[in-house]
């Protein structure tokens, strides 16, 4: 439907990736791996890596030619999340908020009382006077290292439901996912990154291997989360009040 309304044009961002030779499905030929951003004619072509920050097109790649687009047209691409506060009287106030990566972008928009637009990407521009922020994303693709139904109830309630989600690096037994810190008993033994694993397991230098790979992640829809805010998908975008900046400790 979208290609229809181009009409022919092809100002659109275009992507072709490939792990490359796979064994035991993980990328071999890393000497050869090669990212190329072609700024003036929005591709992207991708080889013999599998980081999905990098290897899912949509994610920081597209976000990088979606940087260069706004600054082009006057509005913003932001590594953002999008969230609706409630308040007295039904009212809804709409923030974005601006972390680091692994700085807790997802946990504050999973506030909760609240509810979320996005968690990670946010499209900002400034219509009849009031900046609006739209996410582009239909999804969440999230570090699952701690996440559990203490500190991240809406997020684990997902995880641990039936539904489609994608899991990466976690360890698995009988088809049942499993990672650090989730607070529920984990398997002596599973499969995970490092392949078969046991309770104990050690690299080749010696280290402790962890049941699930501290960048490990999940993804899924936005609708699978009881918390989406009512607007998440409006086109005009939510009418943004504030903007949170943040970071992490030196010692975090």
């Amino acid at each position: 439907g979208e290609f229809k309304k181009l009409n022919g044009s092809s100002d659109f961002f275009f992507f072709l990736h490939s792990a490359g030779r796979l064994e035991n499905g993980v990328s071999v030929d890393i000497d050869k791996r090669r990212i190329y951003i072609d700024l003036e004619e929005n591709r992207v072509y991708s080889v013999n890596n599998q980081y999905a920050g990098n290897s899912l097109g949509l994610k920081k790649l597209a976000f990088r030619l979606a940087i260069k687009k706004a600054n082009e047209e006057g509005w913003l691409a932001e590594h953002m999340f999008i969230m609706g506060v409630h308040g007295p009287g039904g009212r809804v106030t709409y923030f974005t908020g601006a972390y680091p990566s692994a700085c807790g972008k997802t946990s504050t928009a999973m506030i909760p009382g609240q509810t979320v637009v996005g968690d990670d990407i946010a499209y900002l521009k400034k219509i009849n006077g009031a900046i609006r922020a739209v996410n582009m994303e239909s999804g969440i693709f999230g570090i699952i290292h701690s996440v559990n139904s203490e500190n991240d109830p809406v997020i684990y309630q997902a995880l641990t439901t039936l539904g489609e989600i994608i899991f990466s690096n976690v360890l698995i037994r009988k088809g049942v996912p499993y990672w650090e810190e989730m607070k529920k008993d984990i398997p002596e033994k599973g499969i995970n990154f490092s392949g078969e694993w046991f309770e104990g397991k050690k690299d080749e230098q010696g280290k402790e291997i962890p049941c699930s790979h501290k960048n490990a992640r999940y993804t899924l829809k936005l609708n699978e989360l009881n918390n989406i805010d009512s607007k998440a998908n409006d086109p005009d975008g939510v009418p943004v009040k504030a903007i949170f900046y943040g970071g992490r400790d030196s010692d975090t």
